[in-house]
């Protein structure tokens, strides 16, 4: 893969960072803190999601609210320290087939009280992407390339998706952000960031030669795909 596509990437695990204006109405407890970043910003009826937040590590979750709630549960939570001052929160949220479509409000509930709330929202379509490849991992290039099956019932991809990806590579920090990928009959194309290329890392970059890759593709509606996950070495 020749041509590069833009990259848009945060060093750490920082992707984004959605804050909302205020404590959730009838919240007991006080607003504590925020959440720093959360991936993915949807959640796909008829499958479990694992919703990954990153909060500081002076302040341990207990548990997190999506309301409504109706058609959600949540489990399996999981943490990870990024020895940077900050845990990494894993949850698995399970969606209702018919689970009405539209935002939710998100909170994570701390010791000390709840978040700002922050949204992620049900789509009413799912486009679906399959066949997650790495086509080429070197050691000292700057990008790995990728390539996915991608096919979108009740909507379209335009000519440059939106990919999200989430790039482990060891014990290190991993790697979350969004590149430009390039779609051309039923097939997306990208190329994401080798984290031993990336400059300004908040903390100790994940540079091991193994590698899990989770990656997810935006529509021209702005609905996320599932997750698509592979494993692969660089050489």
């Amino acid at each position: 893969m020749r041509s590069r596509a833009r990259t848009a990437v945060r060093t750490g695990c920082v992707v984004l960072a959605v804050l909302g204006a205020g404590a959730h109405p009838g919240d007991a407890q006080p607003v504590q803190g925020v959440i720093g970043s959360y991936y993915p910003m949807q959640l796909i009826p008829g499958q479990a999601t694992v919703l990954h937040l990153a909060l500081p590590r002076n302040n341990p979750v207990q548990s997190i609210d999506i309301t409504p709630s109706t058609g959600i549960t949540v489990s399996g939570m999981t943490s990870r320290d990024l020895n940077q001052g900050s845990v990494w929160w894993e949850f698995t949220v399970t969606v209702a087939k018919d689970a009405a479509p539209g935002p939710r409000t998100l909170v994570a509930v701390q010791q000390t009280g709840r978040t700002v709330p922050v949204t992620v929202t049900i789509p009413n379509h799912v486009p679906a992407i399959s066949n997650l490849r790495v086509v080429s991992a070197q050691t000292n290039q700057a990008m790995v390339d990728v390539q996915l099956t991608a096919a979108d019932q009740g909507g379209s991809f335009s000519a440059s998706p939106l990919v999200w990806f989430l790039l482990s590579c060891g014990p290190g920090q991993p790697e979350a952000g969004v590149v430009r990928g390039k779609f051309d009959n039923g097939t997306i194309r990208v190329s994401i960031p080798n984290p031993r290329t990336l400059t300004e890392h908040a903390g100790a970059p994940a540079a091991g030669n193994h590698c899990d890759l989770q990656v997810r593709a935006t529509d021209s509606s702005g609905t996320d795909s599932n997750t698509s996950s592979t494993a692969f070495d660089f050489k």
